[in-house]
């Protein structure tokens, strides 16, 4: 099986904010070819992406953008699949670049290797580092895109080894799917179908937004059972001040409010499954910050 190992770095949380990208071309568990550019994204940079990757404006003033080295990312990857470490950012960036330069839709399968170690490995964290310790790898840059590519790459054929090398053998043992950009994500077949069921939208109620407050054009999510109010009572408020609520932990969310009884099970044997996706946004440099329902309810 062929496939191709891909790591961005953005400039701020925009999943566009691209300014580096790292490509890894794998055949049968090794690495055959290898893609490294800078890109201006064109946008403003995060001093907290910058603490990340170490990437400055002046690193990208020169370098071409997004969709003048679109011609050659094509044609690096091909027709092959994709594999990113925590895929849903990655494939968000470079679906939001594509969308934000309207250039021609790709239309490749992809697959998670972050989603694939939690499945197949008993790991209290499946990030990057950690996974490549379990194998006895180590990683010479962290965050340089192409290191991180290289790096998911060798999880991704240490993963597939039992399976031949071949992805397929993968998704019939445990029922996944594979991802398809521009359609769907890589997954069970069983959270798929559930994933159907639409969310009503939550629409303001009649007041002012204030501009001045922290959740003020910011997407908020939820996890847990709150007991001070109902996730639609808290979802409205945010809404009310001109905030966004998302039903899910999406790349766009930048809070995460956490019901008490959750909170208190963080770094615990039962915390909740989704502290997992919080990790590894974390650690990909994506800005979300995580409140509990108490530190939620004082902004009201």
């Amino acid at each position: 099986m062929d496939f191709v190992a891909i790591d961005f770095e953005t400039a701020n949380n925009r999943g566009d904010s691209i300014c580096s990208i790292g490509m890894s071309r794998f055949s049968d568990g090794k690495e055959t070819d290898r893609y490294y550019r800078l890109i201006n994204p064109m946008q403003s940079f995060s001093p907290g992406n910058i603490r990340v990757h170490g990437i400055y404006p002046d690193d990208v003033y020169d370098e071409p953008r997004f969709d003048e080295l679109y011609p050659e990312i094509r044609a690096f990857i091909g027709d092959d699949p994709l594999v990113a470490h925590f895929a849903p950012f990655d494939m968000n960036c470079l679906q939001k670049s594509i969308e934000t330069y309207r250039l021609p839709k790709m239309e490749n399968e992809y697959f998670c290797s972050c989603a694939m170690a939690k499945k197949l490995l008993d790991l209290h964290s499946n990030s990057l580092v950690n996974v490549l310790d379990y194998y006895g790898l180590t990683i010479e840059n962290h965050h340089n895109a192409m290191d991180d590519a290289a790096a998911c790459g060798m999880i991704a054929s240490k993963l597939l080894r039992p399976y031949d090398y071949e992805i397929e053998g993968f998704l019939e043992e445990h029922h996944y799917r594979m991802g398809k950009l521009f359609s769907h994500r890589f997954g069970s077949k069983k959270a798929a179908k559930s994933s159907t069921k639409k969310t009503p939208a939550i629409k303001p109620q009649g007041v002012s937004f204030d501009p001045e407050h922290p959740f003020y054009r910011k997407h908020v999510c939820f996890t847990g059972r709150m007991k001070s109010m109902k996730r639609q009572e808290a979802a409205q408020l945010v809404v009310n001040i001109g905030g966004f609520f998302d039903p899910q932990l999406a790349y766009e969310t930048t809070y995460l409010v956490i019901a008490d009884t959750d909170w208190k099970k963080i770094g615990t044997p039962s915390e909740s499954r989704k502290m997992e996706a919080v990790r590894e946004m974390l650690g990909s440099g994506h800005p979300l910050t995580v409140l509990s329902e108490s530190d939620f309810k004082k902004l009201f």
